[in-house]
C-alpha cells in the first residue's frame, strides 16, 4: 500500500537533466562513450556507494571524505586507525578481457584528468568494476593497476579477501577478523 502526498503536497517534475541521464543510464554498460563521459559523476558515484554497501556488508566502519580531499573514504580500523581509500571504477573491458584502472585525478572540466596521484594521497584502492559488481583492494602501489577476468569469479566468492590482504601490506593485520592467513596466496 503507497501512502498518499499530503493534501496540497505535490512532487516537482524531474528536470531535463534527469530525466536525459534515466535514458542514457538504462542499459549501462552498453552505452555511447559521450554518455560515459557526460554521466562520469553518477557513475563514480554508484562505484563509492558500492564500496559502501560492501563495508556495511562486512560489518567495517567507512566514512565519505570531502570533495576536495585526495581520497574518497576513510575506514577506520577497530583501533581507531584510519586508511584512506580512493575508489576509481571501469565499465567495459579494455584489454585482452581485462580491467585496466590508470590512476590519475580527474578534473573538475573534463575526462582528462589533473595528473597522476602521489603515494602519500591515499593509502588503499578500491578497483571497481561496476558493471560485474565487483571491488578489489590494493596496497601496491602503481599508476597502472588490472584486474583480470580471471580473478572476477574469486571477487565475487570472497570479497574480504582482497581487502584483508590490502590490510596486511600495510601492517594492519590485528584489524582482520580471525587473523592474517600469511599462507593465502592473494597479490593485495
Amino acid at each position: 500500500m503507497m501512502q498518499p502526498f499530503l493534501p496540497g503536497l505535490t512532487m516537482p517534475s524531474r528536470p531535463p537533466e534527469i530525466r536525459d541521464a534515466r535514458t542514457a543510464l538504462a542499459h549501462y554498460p552498453n552505452m555511447r562513450t559521450e554518455d560515459l563521459c557526460r554521466y562520469a559523476k553518477h557513475l563514480g558515484a554508484s562505484a563509492e556507494l558500492f564500496v559502501d554497501s560492501l563495508f556495511m556488508r562486512l560489518g567495517e566502519r567507512a566514512f565519505p571524505m570531502p570533495e576536495h580531499e585526495r581520497c574518497d573514504r576513510a575506514l577506520i580500523l577497530p583501533n581507531g586507525t584510519p586508511i584512506r581509500i580512493q575508489v576509481k571504477t571501469r565499465h567495459a573491458v579494455t584489454i585482452n578481457g581485462d580491467y585496466v584502472f590508470n590512476l590519475r585525478q580527474r578534473s573538475e572540466r573534463g575526462a582528462t584528468g589533473r595528473g597522476p596521484y602521489e603515494a602519500t594521497d591515499f593509502d588503499m584502492l578500491a578497483k571497481v568494476i561496476l558493471s560485474e559488481n565487483v571491488v578489489r583492494f590494493t596496497a601496491d602501489w602503481q599508476h597502472r593497476q588490472v584486474i583480470h577476468a580471471s580473478e572476477i569469479a574469486q571477487l565475487r566468492r570472497d570479497p574480504r579477501a582482497s581487502l584483508d590482504a590490502a590490510l596486511a601490506r600495510l601492517g594492519h593485520t590485528d584489524a582482520i577478523p580471525g587473523g592474517w592467513d600469511a599462507d593465502l596466496d592473494l597479490a593485495a
